[in-house]
């Protein structure tokens, strides 16, 4: 009978291992084939369907780059722990690639709204694919694609919810409304009644009855029209006369206190640093410009 020490485990592990990584791809598909799949197959398209046993065999090999990638974390490395490492890594490569298969017969299944792609299905599957490729457990004695169907269904399903509005809604809401829909309910609950209002987009462009007013003129723009610039104007004119009347710091105090000619409004402290006095200085120096201004003003305003 023969014994087998733990280093000689290994060794058998990465034979088997080995063995796996070196089978050659499937055949080459027939052009009908490659036509009716539009000519989209990749190299890991063609990957070698796995059994039971390749999947054990990878996933114990996953496992142990895992484990042997904690003990290099904690500083607590063992001999061969690298190489581990990179078979792990190489093991976790095969499986995604020998199942993407798995995920494109599953988003065909999903109709394909008219803003995505069947691709952008497939990529929502990979991410379901590679969660389970990590917690796939080979000790339970199941199929692989028994247990990643639902995590590659969740996340193509997700992201159809992610992507169906641009307001940003939550799935179980919005499957609460595609439910509602499906079963021909008319009378939504108000919530649900507010998230179908959210979930309609409307173009600003589309012209409101036989006129060629568009949904975008009945929009209030922040953008001052001609008569209010032309106001605005003169008033800085105006302005600008009246601080001409003062002498160059208390033109510069009134103008950086009240936010004039381009400055920001600040504190009568932030004045008084930039000048060398005390904010006290600033304020009385403020006062009195005003007063000044006041007189100069009292004309215009007649």
């Amino acid at each position: 009978m023969s014994i087998y020490l733990p280093s000689n485990i290994d060794l058998l592990q990465r034979v088997f291992y080995a063995h796996l990584m070196s089978r050659p791809e499937t055949a080459p598909v027939s052009p009908g084939t490659r036509q009716a799949a539009g000519g989209r197959r990749r190299r890991h398209d063609r990957r070698a369907l796995l059994t039971a046993n390749d999947e054990r065999i990878l996933a114990k090999a996953i496992e142990a780059g895992r484990e042997a990638a904690q003990r290099m974390a904690q500083g607590a490395g063992l001999d061969g722990d690298e190489q581990l490492v990179v078979d792990g890594e190489d093991a976790r490569h095969h499986f995604i690639e020998a199942n993407v298969r798995l995920v494109q017969s599953i988003a065909n299944k999903f109709g394909v709204p008219m803003h995505l792609d069947r691709d952008d299905l497939v990529q929502d599957g990979m991410i379901g694919l590679d969660k389970a490729v990590d917690k796939f457990d080979w000790r339970r004695g199941y199929k692989f694609s028994t247990y990643a169907t639902w995590w590659i269904r969740q996340s193509i399903q997700r992201g159809l919810e992610a992507s169906a509005t641009t307001i940003r809604i939550p799935g179980h809401r919005t499957r609460e409304l595609r439910n509602a829909a499906a079963v021909g309910n008319d009378r939504l609950t108000d919530d649900l009644a507010v998230i179908e209002m959210l979930s309609q987009l409307d173009s600003m462009d589309r012209p409101l009855g036989d006129g060629s007013e568009t949904l975008g003129a009945l929009v209030r723009s922040d953008d001052a029209g001609p008569d209010e610039l032309a106001e605005r104007n003169v008033q800085n004119e105006q302005i600008d006369a009246l601080l001409d009347h003062l002498d160059p710091t208390s033109r510069f105090a009134v103008a950086a206190r009240f936010g004039l000619r381009g400055c920001e409004p600040v504190t009568f402290a932030v004045i008084g640093e930039q000048l060398g006095v005390t904010p006290q200085a600033v304020r009385r120096r403020v006062e009195r410009a005003i007063e000044k201004l006041r007189a100069h003003a009292e004309p215009i305003a007649a």
